[in-house]
C-alpha cells in the first residue's frame, strides 16, 4: 500500500483561503513533531487547532487592550502595597476576583495623587480583558477634557 502524496502548497493554501494562520504558523513544526512520531494523526489535529485557537485569543486581547487605552500593562502582582498602604489590599483583590464584572457594574478609583490609582486601574482594566471583556482606561483630567471639547462643538 502506497503513502498519499501530501501537498503542502495545497495545505498552505488553504489554512490561508480558511484564514488559519495560527495552523499556518505552527504547521511545519507540528508536521516534523508527527513525522518524529511524537504525535498521532489525532493529536496533530487537536495541537494545530489549539495553535489556531491561541493565536485568535491573543489577537483578542491585544485588540481589546488597544482599545482600552491603557497607557502601560501593568499587574496587581507589580503593586507594592507596603509602598502605597492607602488603597486597602483586601479591597483590591477583592476587586481581582472580577465579581464587579460578572454583576455588569464598572470600577471607579478617586483619591489623592500617588496612592497608586492609575496602577491599580489598570491591571484591573488588563484583568478584565484577560477574561474576555472590553475595558476603558481614562484619567479624570482626560474624561473632563473631552466632555469639555464635546460641549464646546456641540458634539
Amino acid at each position: 500500500m502506497s503513502t498519499p502524496i501530501i501537498d503542502n502548497n495545497a495545505l498552505t493554501a488553504s489554512l490561508r483561503t480558511l484564514k488559519l494562520s495560527g495552523m499556518l504558523q505552527t504547521l511545519d513544526a507540528r508536521l516534523t513533531q508527527t513525522r518524529a512520531g511524537e504525535l498521532g494523526h489525532l493529536e496533530f489535529l487537536q495541537v494545530l487547532c489549539h495553535d489556531e485557537i491561541s493565536r485568535r485569543e491573543t489577537t483578542a486581547i491585544t485588540r481589546r487592550t488597544r482599545r482600552a487605552r491603557v497607557e502601560q500593562t501593568l499587574t496587581l502582582e507589580g503593586f507594592d502595597f507596603a509602598a502605597a498602604p492607602k488603597p486597602p489590599a483586601a479591597q483590591i483583590r477583592d476587586l481581582a476576583a472580577l465579581r464587579w464584572l460578572h454583576a455588569g457594574e464598572s470600577v471607579i478609583l478617586y483619591g489623592p495623587v500617588g496612592v497608586g490609582k492609575t496602577h491599580i486601574t489598570q491591571a484591573l482594566a488588563h484583568l478584565a480583558i484577560r477574561a474576555g471583556a472590553e475595558a476603558r482606561f481614562t484619567k479624570t483630567s482626560r474624561a473632563l477634557a473631552e466632555l469639555a471639547d464635546g460641549h464646546a462643538d456641540g458634539t
